[in-house]
């Protein structure tokens, strides 16, 4: 297999690895807000999601849990890290090969950058996914509000563990 042939399976795979998550995910949401209508919260959730997504670093780096690795490993993030982009099985299915994302210092702070973005995204969502869960129970949409709590684990708490998990392996490699 090429290198070239290699890079494409991986994107491939990496795609459709985030349309599945996506799409399982975000649909118990869609579905509420669907079912209920676009109100005022709806708005108002939005709004306070794209703040969190646009806080400061400083700001964002005060919701890190922790600064050791084996916290994350406690939690379980090498079984996470398996079933997502870039993921031990999109690397063993897209080559026989040793996938590196990072070789030198310049690509480790670029990652960081990338890392931080993924972080943003899903901190906006978990906040949004949340808000929505707290209105569902409020008004007694009990099931609808578990299965987002469920989704909003799996796929939002889940990437910022990893995001955090990763920045804290990269920083080594960046001083």
């Amino acid at each position: 297999m090429t290198v070239r042939s290699s890079s494409h399976r991986r994107e491939v795979l990496n795609q459709l690895l985030n349309f599945f998550w996506t799409i399982l995910c975000f649909a118990p949401v869609l579905w509420f807000w669907m079912k209920e209508g676009v109100s005022l919260y709806f708005y108002m959730f939005i709004a306070i999601s794209l703040i969190i997504g646009i806080l400061p670093d400083k700001m964002l780096n005060m919701f890190t849990l922790s600064l050791d690795t084996r916290f994350y490993h406690k939690l379980g993030v090498k079984k996470i890290r398996k079933l997502v982009q870039n993921g031990d099985v999109v690397n063993m299915a897209a080559s026989k090969q040793r996938h590196s994302l990072i070789n030198g210092v310049a690509q480790a702070r670029r990652y960081l950058k990338t890392i931080a973005m993924y972080e943003r995204f899903h901190w906006g969502c978990f906040t949004f996914f949340l808000l929505t869960a707290i209105f569902c129970f409020a008004f007694g949409h009990l099931k609808l509000g578990f299965l987002i709590i469920a989704a909003n684990l799996i796929y939002n708490a889940s990437s910022i563990l990893l995001q955090q998990y990763n920045k804290i392996r990269i920083r080594k490699f960046t001083g």
